[in-house]
This record gives structure tokens, C-alpha cells and sequence, in this order.
């Protein structure tokens, strides 16, 4: 079970830090496996957007994108993802960034032709494995925008292993509840309406058992 900490705390209110929550859980039967921070501040990073796309004169599978990136001039970048099109959002880093694998972006020629940043995928900016294109943004999202505020903050989860006798723990509330307690705060259910009308559900739908033997009861 993986329980995103800022989502936990939508449910019950504590005030501790991740090893001491990580403690509680544990000794109170909720073993923790792991504990994850997925993502960064992005520091550098913002939406671009490819304006046009030239091909590479010295090498068939990269091209030459010019990037709008909420700056006074555009920069032309060498990329190799498939995906790439004229129109298309894309997280940018530009030369000079640090991306959270820890290398910072320098000015380079690709085969003869610079550089000045990086259109990046999922996988450079920390956030999986995938390597097979660009990260595709909104199509509404501006060029220059932060990427931290298209893809948040930085995330911790913990990693619980659940045993058999708990399955009350095997969703966000359950997992609340448990800390409500640990902490001695209240939990916070959310409050969910569900619109009505004034038909009968009757003559909304109806199940006719055409086996009573086999399913003797509807319900």
C-alpha cells in the first residue's frame, strides 16, 4: 500500500517527521517497506513549446526544434525523441540547469550543430523509467510556466506492507483512521453529495432473476 504523505494529510491532521511517523506506523502493526520522494522543485525547468522543426544536417534521427520558452528570444535545441511536433508542450531545461539526476545542462554541439538546452522525457526529470519520447504537457499551458507548477511539488510516500488481519488499512481513510489515533487527532472524512431527482429508481431500471435456481436472489 502505497500512501502518498500530502494526501494523507487531507484526512488527519499530525505534526511529526517522516521517521518518526514511519515509527508509529510500525509499531503499531503497520510495517514500512519504504519511503520514496518522487519528483523535485524543478528548479529551471518550464513548459516549451516546438514553434519549428528542421531536420539535422549531419544526422538522420535527430532534428533542429526551436523552443519557445516564455523568454525574449527562442532556442534551438537538438532532439532525438520521436514525438516531437511543431505545436507540441514539452518540459524544457535550459542551458545552465540542474536536473534531479544531478548533472547541469552546458551549452554542446550535437554533431556539429549547438545546443541550448534539452526538450526532456519522463526518466530526466526524475519521475520513472520511460525513456520512449517526450513528457506531452496541456496544449493549454503556457510557454514559460514553471514545470513545478504543472507537476507539483515533490511527493514522499511510504510503502506499507499490510498483513491479512488488516484490510481496513488498504485504502487513504483506513490508513488515516490508524494515524487518528497514533496522534490523538480527529479524522476527517470528506463529505460526499450525491444529487437525487424525484423519479422512482423503478422506472429507471429494472432485473428480472431468470434462474431462480441458480440466483435465487438479486440484491
Amino acid at each position: 500500500m502505497k500512501v502518498p504523505v500530502s494526501w494523507l494529510k487531507e484526512y488527519v491532521d499530525f505534526e511529526d517527521t517522516i521517521e518518526g511517523l514511519a515509527d508509529k506506523l510500525t509499531f503499531a502493526g503497520l510495517e514500512v517497506e519504504a519511503i520514496e520522494t518522487i519528483g523535485s522543485d524543478f528548479a529551471g525547468v518550464v513548459v516549451g513549446e516546438v514553434t519549428a522543426i528542421e531536420p539535422h544536417p549531419d544526422a538522420d534521427k535527430l532534428r533542429l526544434c526551436t523552443v519557445e520558452h516564455g523568454g525574449e528570444e527562442t532556442m534551438r535545441v537538438v532532439c532525438g525523441a520521436p514525438n516531437v511536433e511543431i505545436g507540441g508542450k514539452y518540459p524544457f531545461a535550459p542551458v545552465g540547469t540542474t536536473l534531479p539526476a544531478g548533472f547541469t545542462l552546458k551549452k554542446a554541439k550535437i554533431r556539429g550543430v549547438e545546443s541550448m538546452g534539452m526538450l526532456c522525457a519522463k526518466d530526466e526529470l526524475g519521475l520513472g523509467e520511460d525513456h520512449s519520447g517526450l513528457l506531452v504537457l496541456d496544449a493549454d499551458l503556457e510557454p514559460g510556466t514553471p514545470f513545478v507548477k504543472v507537476w507539483g511539488k515533490p511527493e514522499t510516500v511510504i510503502e506499507l506492507e499490510i498483513t491479512p488481519n488488516r484490510p481496513d488499512c488498504l485504502s487513504m481513510i483506513g490508513v488515516a483512521r490508524e494515524m487518528a489515533v497514533l496522534y490523538g487527532t480527529a479524522l476527517k472524512v470528506p463529505t460526499i453529495e450525491i444529487p437525487e431527482t424525484e423519479n422512482d429508481v423503478n422506472e429507471e431500471v429494472s432485473v428480472v432473476v431468470e434462474d431462480v435456481e441458480k440466483c435465487p436472489r438479486y440484491t
